[in-house]
This record gives structure tokens, C-alpha cells and sequence, in this order.
């Protein structure tokens, strides 16, 4: 009688011509059949022609043996885990050792360069399925995690993007590029802003020197209402980047939050102070950059909130005084409206046709008296 160890090498043999007559279901069942026996899993023979066998059925496009790889991690896996054992059950120097290292080597560039042929075809998902195959193969090794992450991200699979970033922390510090990614990632599937903030201060830990991650983190601050805390940030921040134009802007932007708020909230001196601070921060800022239609915009309108709060008061005025007083602070509400005047109408220059600009002109010409003017921008908002 056939030992099994014996019937189980004869098995193998079986599935080994079938391997080389390129019918590999047929070559499937049989090496299945040996690993039935547990004598097979101490043979590395079997391991080997097995991972060979799975291999070629891996890299096959013929749709018979798709049925085999819907889940196509998984069984790139165990193509990766025969080869694996193949080494574990021989020396160095063996020649089934030698061959397993080859294929493995084999397995795993032909998952990066398919992917990135994939990638390149902006077939996302594709390339991200063969990255895997890659990482699989070399989990040690970061490459096919960054080009998975990235595919996933294209993919519009930013959890599963996240989670390939964050799988290279343990074999390497994340470069630049990859928390770019990762925070990019937060923001497109608008992630909670606690864990969003929480990315970004982790960049920030790594990075210190990257103005683009304080600007980031001062907007999640303020949508957080942490107006303080981003206020702290940024002058942090324009201390030791004195230069940085971003770091300015959103500083004036964050003064001009808390002018309005403070306002709102009966505090006017503090509201005048950060007007004030404000004001500085928007005209350094368009100094350098006098053709930035959002600086321009937000800063004419936060002029013509004082201009609004004079004409409040004189909209609450009886008519004993306005007949004292109501001229010379209508004039003073003119003369923050003609300061707010050019920065709109730079606006208008920049975005001709913006029917938010043409509004608020309208407005400004009628309280100017302006009516030539005003006349130009009639039917235009």
C-alpha cells in the first residue's frame, strides 16, 4: 500500500504536469488534494507548486478563474503565505528556497507596476486591489502602502485611504506629503473637526515649521468656536513667520470674527480693538496682495459694519436729534462707507460680474449720492 507522504508526492507530481500544460483548475484540485492530507503542509515541494500554481491562476486575466479571486487580498495572500512556507521548510541554500524568493519577488513587482499601470489609467480601485497584493507580499516596505493610499483617495475611499496612510507610521515617520493626504482626506469625507484637529496637531508635532498646517489648524479652531485658542496659534505662528502672508490673512480674518462677535455680545471696546487689529492685518496683507478678492471683500464689508453702526444709531435717533447731531454722524457713517469703497470696487475689477460686489456698490453709491455711478450699475444685481 501507498503511504500517504507517498500519495501525497505523487499528488503533487499530478498537479506539476498540469501546471506545465497550463490547466490550472485542474492543477488546483489536485494540489488541493495533497494539502487534504496533513502531510502535505511539512512538504515544501507542495507549498511550492501550490504558491506556482495560485500564482498563475493570480496573474491570469481569462474569466474562468474569477470565481477563484473575488476576494483577490485574500487570495494573493495565500499565493504569498505558500512561497513564505516553501522558505520556512528549506536552507538558504536550497534550490526550492531560491525559487520561492524569486516568485515572491516576481509577485510582488508585478502588483506595483500593474497598479501603477492602473493608477495610471485613473482605474482606481483596480490599482488599489493590486497595491494590496504588493503590501501583502512586503509588508515592511511603505511603497505599496502610499500607492494604495493614494488610489484609494482618487477612488473617492478616503477611510480606507486614512488607514493605508497610517499603516507606514510603524515602519517609518510619515513624510510631508502623506499628512497633506491624510488631512486632505479628512476634509473630503468631512470628518468630525475634533478628529480632523487632532490630524493636524499630529502634523504639527512632526512638522512645526510648515505654516500650511498652522493656517489649517486655526480654521478648524475658529469653525470650532476656539477663537482664543486659534488667536494663540496664530501669533505664535507670525512670530516665527513673520513673512507668511497665509498666517496674516487668516489672522485677519479671525480678528474680524471676533470685531463682529464681540459686538453681538455688548463688549465695544474689545470689538474696536479687534477692528483695529484687524484692519492692520487686511492692509498688510493687500499691500502684498492687492488683487485677492476675498481680502478685498472681506475687508470692505467689515468697514461697512461700522459704517452700519452709525446709520443705526441715527436710524434710533429722534427727530430733536437728528436736527443737532444727525448730519455729523451721518457724515462719520459716510466716511467709513467711502473707506470700504475701493476695496469693493476692486472686487468688481477682479470679478466684474460677482452679484454680491454689485449689491453691495449699489448700496454704497445711494449713501454716497453717488448716482452716475450708481446709474452704470443698474439691471447688474
Amino acid at each position: 500500500m501507498i503511504t500517504g507522504s507517498g500519495y501525497s508526492q505523487d499528488l503533487v507530481t499530478v498537479a506539476s504536469t498540469f501546471l506545465n500544460d497550463n490547466k490550472y483548475i485542474e492543477a488546483k484540485e489536485t494540489i488541493d488534494d495533497v494539502f487534504e492530507n496533513p502531510e502535505g503542509n511539512k512538504s515544501a515541494r507542495a507549498w511550492y507548486t501550490k504558491g506556482r500554481i495560485y500564482h498563475e491562476i493570480l496573474k491570469s486575466e481569462a474569466p474562468e478563474f474569477d470565481k477563484f479571486k473575488v476576494d483577490l487580498n485574500g487570495f494573493a495572500a495565500e499565493v504569498t503565505l505558500c512561497y513564505k512556507n516553501t522558505k520556512a521548510l528549506t536552507d538558504p541554500e536550497n534550490n526550492l528556497f531560491r525559487l520561492a524568493s524569486n516568485q515572491l519577488e516576481i509577485l510582488w513587482t508585478d502588483g506595483i507596476n500593474k497598479g501603477y499601470k492602473y493608477y495610471q489609467e485613473q482605474k482606481f480601485e483596480l490599482a488599489t486591489k493590486l497595491f494590496e497584493v504588493a503590501r501583502a507580499v512586503k509588508p515592511q516596505d511603505t511603497t505599496a502602502y502610499l500607492y494604495a493610499g493614494l488610489s484609494a483617495q482618487n477612488a473617492q475611499n478616503y477611510r480606507q485611504a486614512i488607514d493605508y496612510y497610517l499603516g507606514m507610521k510603524p515602519l517609518t515617520k510619515l513624510s510631508q506629503m502623506v499628512y497633506d493626504r491624510l488631512i486632505m482626506c479628512n476634509q473630503s469625507m468631512n470628518a468630525p473637526l475634533q478628529e480632523r484637529l487632532s490630524m493636524i496637531e499630529e502634523a504639527l508635532f512632526e512638522y512645526p515649521d510648515h505654516p500650511p498646517y498652522i493656517a489649517e489648524e486655526v480654521r478648524v479652531l475658529i469653525r470650532l468656536n476656539k477663537f482664543d485658542e486659534a488667536e494663540s496659534r496664530l501669533n505664535t505662528g507670525l512670530e516665527r513667520f513673520p513673512s507668511n502672508f497665509d498666517l496674516r490673512l487668516r489672522r485677519a480674518d479671525l480678528f474680524d470674527r471676533i470685531f463682529k462677535e464681540s459686538y453681538v455680545n455688548g463688549l465695544p471696546d474689545r470689538s474696536e480693538k479687534y477692528f483695529e487689529m484687524a484692519s492692520e492685518d487686511y492692509e498688510i496683507y493687500l499691500n502684498k496682495y492687492p488683487q485677492d478678492f476675498t481680502a478685498n471683500y472681506n475687508y470692505a464689508v467689515m468697514l461697512n459694519e461700522q459704517a452700519n453702526r452709525v446709520y443705526d444709531r441715527i436710524n434710533m435717533m429722534s427727530a430733536e436729534e437728528y436736527v443737532i447731531s444727525g448730519k455729523s454722524t451721518e457724515e462719520v457713517g459716510h466716511n467709513w462707507t467711502r473707506k470700504a469703497l475701493p476695496y469693493m470696487e476692486m472686487c468688481r475689477k477682479i470679478k466684474p460680474s460677482d452679484p454680491g460686489t454689485i449689491r453691495a456698490l449699489k448700496v454704497f453709491y445711494e449713501r454716497l449720492k453717488m448716482n452716475d455711478k450708481l446709474a452704470e450699475l443698474d439691471g447688474k444685481g
